[in-house]
């Protein structure tokens, strides 16, 4: 089931019974969910990306890669995917909370639990604050504990509508650490701190990350640290996104994993494109490849080229990595996605909008914490 249906369906109801200020369909609304708060790749092949089972389930995880994508979007793919599926996994206690009866505390706060659940105990806490915007928080303790034991925040956020439900402006928080520290069989940690902005009928979406130390799970997935950023625009379709991530370059002397800046976009029904920057592992220091690929629509790779360069990025300090081109730039599907090497500036720690944007969200939170 979507994940805003869930929070909707089941928090009217029992906010409908709820007295005092707040507006308890305005209250609903105002919380976030998955759709308008996570990166996206290719919206046709969206069990990869790590964005699909919106009409599922949210216990359900997809499938892993399948590994048969372009090379140097699969490696993008791969962060994404970790991203979208932690956060979803992250907001599945909300959904739940918001079916339980809500408390009332004063200042127009609404409390839902403690509700038990496989790892630990959560409470769910909704403020409406000024100007129609509302503040909301997440807390946990172990599992089977007493009453005297103190919560941990997890998770943290605000909204301010646009006038469409789970829509408009606002901010999105989890520590990965506080869950750990209250259910140690939990996998992941580090911080999660996103803004995200809506536009138009609220189909259009800007969204900044920061990474810290984050992983859901140091066994399978190396930690990162640095900005993810994204937007999809509701008239095409058309996404883009920004992420940073360990992994092998194509063409490098060994299996050793480099730090990969990607810029990726695609088109639906028409195919994408990878801008790379990478140094680290296998690259010499004071030294950068750069490369390019694209795809079609089915995601067949139709050319790619990895360069190596000196610090400077100067085009004339670059020469090409043997065995690493595929095809001709002429060869991708769309003229936008032709063109010279592009790789995104920068060391991946920047929440700078990629080009194409439909606006630019706020600030993105620095720690995990709540307004109230």
């Amino acid at each position: 089931m979507r994940w805003n249906k869930t929070l909707a369906v089941g928090a009217a109801l029992v906010l409908s019974t709820a007295c005092g200020g707040v507006d308890d369909q305005e209250a609903v609304e105002s919380l976030p969910d998955f759709a308008g708060t996570s990166l996206e790749l290719n919206t046709d092949a969206l069990a990869q990306d790590g964005a699909a089972l919106v009409a599922q389930d949210l216990v359900q995880v997809e499938a892993s890669l399948d590994g048969q994508g372009a090379a140097m979007l699969e490696g993008a793919r791969l962060e994404v995917k970790a991203l979208n599926d932690t956060l979803r996994q992250a907001l599945v206690p909300i959904a739940d909370l918001a079916k339980q009866s809500a408390a009332e505390q004063p200042g127009d706060v609404r409390v839902y639990g403690p509700v038990d659940r496989a790892n630990a105990t959560f409470r769910l806490f909704i403020r409406k604050g000024a100007g129609q915007r509302y503040q909301w928080k997440l807390e946990a303790r172990p599992l089977n504990s007493a009453d005297d034991v103190e919560y941990k925040l997890v998770a943290a956020g605000a909204l301010k509508r646009d006038g469409v439900a789970h829509r408009g402006r606002g901010t999105l928080a989890l520590s990965l650490d506080n869950l750990k520290a209250v259910a140690p069989s939990y996998a992941g940690q580090g911080k999660l701190m996103m803004s995200f902005a809506h536009f138009g009928k609220g189909g259009s979406k800007s969204l900044a990350y920061r990474l810290a130390n984050f992983t859901p799970n140091p066994a399978t997935h190396e930690a990162v640290t640095g900005a993810f950023v994204g937007h999809k625009l509701e008239a095409t379709g058309v996404t883009r996104v920004r992420v940073l991530g360990p992994y092998n370059l194509p063409g490098t002397a060994t299996s050793a994993k480099e730090k990969v800046l990607s810029s990726v976009r695609h088109i639906p029904g028409t195919g994408g494109r990878a801008d790379v920057r990478a140094w680290g592992g296998d690259i010499a220091a004071n030294t950068s490849y750069v490369g390019s690929a694209c795809w079609d629509a089915q995601e067949r790779e139709l050319y790619r080229v990895l360069l190596q360069c000196s610090d400077s990025g100067r085009p004339e300090s670059c020469t090409e990595v043997p065995g690493s081109r595929v095809g001709n730039s002429q060869a991708c599907p769309a003229v936008e996605l032709r063109g010279d090497v592009a790789p995104p500036e920068g060391t991946g720690d920047d929440v700078t909008p990629e080009p194409g944007n439909p606006g630019a969200p706020d600030d993105v939170p620095t720690d995990v914490t709540a307004d109230f």
